[in-house]
């Protein structure tokens, strides 16, 4: 036995004097190192967490398993909501060193080692952190090796939370705020508290995988974590989809089944050969696809509106250029922009498109005299005059709608306007 795991055999030896600890013995189940507590022998499970642009493994989510006396197995919340009090903040104490343990026993280079920690644990610092140093001192660990996970929406004390993150962060550990997107993570508290990686709810990556408009909305969200500082993880990921969900998003890190399962210390990780390769090779082929069929789907409405606005069938009248874009089934609706970014009139329509949102947001629907001078299509167009410019499938406030917008610098009547078109992105 090696000099690191002698300690083990007295596991109290690892924490300061004023810290009860219950009686626990240290031994193997099934080829994996395992501490007792009140009769349940616990050891360890770890999941990869990968970095997509390294294309390896970055950590490992220590993740508890128990047995009880008879070697059936108990789960985590039946292990840990039977408990209360000191009785929780000592189970989760020996979770910790078993995690540790395992992890030594492991030893990957390069590689974090994510701690859940129960709140209880978590609010008791000046005790936690004299108990996790002294188990890094005896492994030979930096406290960077360490991401402690904080389900922040568990502690309802705002002030008692960020003091309490910034006493780990001051420490050297890593901080990672889990689900964020579920219940009550908002950017506010991300802002105040700045923890180092952000695990995304994975229902969030689910319904970026079907609805276009959560797709983007999950591409703003990594953006504005990284404005932030911080590294956007991925969590949950099960499916190919899931995965180019998550790479399409820039997400820096990821985890789940797609990639590995948990496994334990007598288990070798079952990352399937040429994952990446295949990955990133699907990834590309699904822009192109994508690339393509936007191409295909909106080239006609650009032809046609670059035809009507600076083209051989140039027309002076926006209700001209409206009615003939409408013959096109996804144009939504026309109007026209002052040189200084102010809508001149109010919107045209299209006659066949019903959208649910304009009644909804009825006090919005007038547009006339609005400025837009702050959106792309306004700024592109300026800069390009002549050229017709084509945005990014964003968020409308006339109908809540996600739409396209065309638009061009042109002359009408001898004057300069810009014209606009607002396109339905399709499927």
């Amino acid at each position: 036995m090696n000099s690191n795991l002698k300690a083990i055999d007295n596991p109290a030896s690892a924490v300061a004097d004023h810290v009860a600890q219950p009686v626990e013995k240290s031994g193997f189940y099934h080829g994996n190192s395992c501490l007792e507590f009140e009769s349940r022998r616990l050891y360890s499970a770890f999941q990869p967490i990968y970095s997509i642009a390294h294309k390896r493994i970055v950590g490992l989510e220590a993740l508890v398993r128990a047995v009880d006396e008879q070697g059936n197995p108990v789960s985590p919340a039946a292990l840990f909501n039977r408990r209360k009090g000191e009785a929780v903040h000592q189970l989760d104490l020996t979770c910790q060193q078993v995690h540790l343990q395992n992890f030594h026993a492991l030893d990957p280079p390069d590689a974090w080692l994510f701690l859940n920690v129960d709140p209880s644990t978590l609010s008791r610092c000046a005790r936690y952190t004299s108990f996790l140093k002294d188990l890094l001192v005896q492994y030979g660990y930096t406290p960077n090796r360490v991401v402690i996970e904080i389900l922040e929406s568990s502690i309802e004390d705002e002030s008692e939370l960020e003091q309490t993150i910034g006493q780990y962060k001051d420490l050297g550990f890593l901080i990672a705020i889990d689900d964020f997107g579920a219940g009550h993570s908002n950017f506010e508290r991300i802002w105040r508290i700045q923890p180092d990686i952000v695990k995304l709810d994975r229902g969030m990556l689910k319904k970026a995988g079907q609805d276009a408009s959560v797709k983007e909305l999950l591409k703003g969200i990594t953006s504005m974590l990284h404005n932030c500082k911080c590294l956007v993880l991925a969590e949950g990921v099960e499916t190919t989809d899931e995965a180019l969900a998550a790479m399409d998003a820039q997400v820096d890190l990821i985890q789940g089944y797609y990639f590995a399962r948990p496994f334990l210390l007598s288990e070798s990780i079952a990352t399937r050969r040429g994952l990446w390769k295949e990955l990133y090779n699907e990834f590309d082929e699904l822009n192109l696809y994508i690339q393509e069929r936007k191409r295909e789907s909106l080239e006609p409405y650009r032809n046609r509106f670059a035809a009507l606005t600076v083209g051989a069938q140039k027309k002076n009248q926006l209700e001209d250029i409206s009615q003939l874009m409408f013959k096109l089934p996804h144009s939504i609706r026309l109007y026209q922009l002052a040189l200084d970014g102010e809508q001149c009139h109010a919107n045209i329509n299209s006659p066949t498109i019903q959208i649910e949102g304009r009644d909804r947001l009825y006090a919005l629907a007038n547009a006339q005299g609005a400025s837009w001078k702050r959106r792309d299509y306004y700024v592109n167009a300026v800069n390009n005059p002549g050229n017709v410019q084509m945005t990014q499938p964003y968020f409308s406030v006339s109908d809540g709608t996600l739409c396209i917008t065309l638009s061009v610098l042109t002359r009408l009547h001898g004057e300069d306007f810009i014209v606009c078109c607002d396109i339905l992105p399709g499927d």
